[in-house]
């Protein structure tokens, strides 16, 4: 008998796994698309899509862009989108926005952002809800990171909303963090230097057209200069700035692959994403387990004052042998 008529017929699932892998790695944009609506909605079919295709990643340079709201962080990306591509590099990028009351969805969409890029086949866009998570990242953003990486993008940005000490996602993201600061930031730049030295590679002044520009920028550099963190003034409704901005990304990048530190952050950023997934499934396991009237009844008992929730913790951890 012909041994491919007798072997077992590929499982229907399979198949359709394997197809969505081909296309994510030849670059559909119908595929990625499809595939990031499922991995926001927290499907668990797409994990045998990101197994396939996690040995094609590890080239994409990742750029991430994060300052508060208002500062022109979309019209930044914008542009340095479209210098990449004049350098013939294939970019994605992943805005994350706050999320909306009523659909759940990003509160911003694709459809008003990155206007110029949406008929460019070299540019992929697609915006994330925060649905709550820490830091302005949705937990979805990593694993679209490893599909547009994938798909050979050569720039991946990931834009999100906010920054301070608390908001350190983006460092976990990241090879390279932008962080952009308005002239009328200048007042509040002493309060967020121990955030912004934590996560910053590159300290951009946008809307330098602004009144007070000059003085945020020299205040900036005061600041920063024994860090050796990189300032630059840009205006993107202008259009200037952005190729020292661009030198100032490129220039990290090599560093950071001359020094070793590139392959040192890939470590770093595979070990924070083993510990997220590894939460995930142990708070998913800890929450079946305790997923009874003992739980509630502790939770009773802290509101009432009877005890207190460190003790509490401990009791229910036992239970669970932990």
């Amino acid at each position: 008998m012909n041994a491919y008529l007798s072997s077992t017929p590929i499982p229907r699932v399979q198949l359709m796994t394997n197809n969505l892998v081909k296309r994510i790695l030849n670059g559909d944009v119908r595929a990625l698309a499809s595939l990031m609506s499922l991995i926001e909605d927290g499907d668990p079919k797409t994990k045998a899509v990101l197994k396939a295709v996690y040995p094609h990643t590890g080239r994409a340079h990742v750029i991430g862009v994060t300052g508060a709201a208002g500062a022109g962080k979309s019209s930044l990306v914008e542009r340095m989108a479209a210098d990449f591509r004049r350098q013939k590099k294939t970019v994605g990028i992943l805005a994350v926005d706050p999320t909306s009351r009523f659909s759940t969805g990003a509160l911003l969409g694709d459809r008003i952002r990155m206007r110029d890029h949406f008929a460019d086949p070299g540019v992929f866009i697609r915006s994330f809800a925060t649905r709550g998570a820490g830091g302005g990242v949705s937990a979805a953003v990593r694993k679209a990171i490893h599909l547009l990486d994938a798909a050979e993008k050569d720039v991946i940005f990931v834009e999100t909303i906010g920054v301070g000490q608390d908001q350190l996602e983006i460092a976990a993201l990241a090879h390279t963090v932008v962080v952009v600061l308005t002239p009328q930031m200048g007042d509040e730049v002493q309060f967020l230097k121990a955030g912004l030295a934590e996560i910053a590679h590159i300290l951009v002044v946008n809307k330098a057209d602004l009144l007070g520009a000059d003085d945020t920028l020299r205040q900036l550099k005061a600041f920063f200069g024994e860090e050796d963190l990189p300032v630059v003034s840009t205006s993107a409704t202008q259009s200037e700035g952005i190729t020292l901005l661009m030198a100032l990304i490129e220039k990290h990048r090599r560093e950071s692959l001359d020094n070793g530190s590139y392959p040192n952050k890939r470590i770093h950023l595979c070990r924070q994403e083993l510990l997220s997934l590894l939460r995930e499934k142990v708070f998913a396991r800890l929450a079946k387990k305790i997923a009874d009237r003992s739980f509630e009844t502790e939770v009773k008992r802290v509101a009432e004052g009877q005890t207190d929730p460190y003790s509490a913790a401990d009791r229910l951890a036992r239970r669970i042998d932990i």
